[in-house]
């Protein structure tokens, strides 16, 4: 396993960031860091390179070079149709705080991201993946990032990559209700793929998850 790899699965994003701030990084290199950690739950939907195409979501490369809501190939809801011209740092900020107030009626189920640190970090990084980066910087940029699944989820290793599979599609609060067997996790997961649309995860991933899971929320 590679070492982006590995903090990316395995150190919570309190401790990568203190990996991170020994190492010659600007403070903008550290914020898009933190970001593409938060953005396990963006990629759970959407395709992020150059050449990526619609999956549940639309593709999010060339984000800023586009009007909203004018991905080829993807049927946007109405509701967020109604929202003229290109994304910019303020219009990300609300988006991602609340998906459903910013566009009533929206396609998209995520709940949101409710960390202001968090979302700064999200719009650096989603800045990086543009032809010419914008400078989308929000005005939390400099708040504390909380690692995915803080204050919700029994902290323990790969908290963060289960926080981030799990709130792609629904909150967290619901997975912490649970109390099943490595086995029911395993099948309600093949459920969560096959019949609701979630990607496959990677086998080291979902072993991850299954394990965590079962530890913290089995019977």
């Amino acid at each position: 396993m590679n070492r982006a790899s590995f903090i990316e699965r395995v150190i919570p994003l309190s401790f990568s960031l203190l990996l991170f701030s020994s190492l010659p990084l600007s403070a903008d290199e550290t914020l898009i860091a933190a970001g593409e950690q938060q953005a396990l739950v963006c990629k759970a939907c959407h395709q992020v390179e150059p050449n990526g195409v619609t999956a549940i979501g639309p593709p999010l490369w060339g984000l800023a070079e586009r009007n909203i809501a004018s991905a080829e190939g993807f049927q946007y809801s109405e509701a967020l149709k109604q929202h003229q011209g290109q994304w910019d740092a303020a219009k990300l900020d609300a988006f991602l705080a609340s998906p459903s107030e910013f566009a009533p009626g929206t396609k998209m189920v995520f709940p949101g991201v409710k960390d202001p640190g968090a979302r700064a970090a999200i719009i650096a990084w989603l800045a990086t993946k543009n032809p010419t980066p914008p400078d989308w910087i929000t005005e939390s940029a400099g708040d504390p990032v909380k690692s995915p699944g803080e204050g919700i989820l029994a902290p323990g290793e790969n908290m963060a990559l289960v926080a981030s599979a799990c709130s792609a599609c629904h909150s967290l609060h619901l997975v912490t209700q649970q109390g099943l067997s490595k086995e029911r996790w395993d099948e309600l997961l093949t459920w969560m793929v096959e019949e609701q649309g979630m990607d496959e995860l990677a086998p080291d991933d979902r072993e991850a998850i299954l394990v965590y899971l079962s530890t913290y929320y089995g019977m």
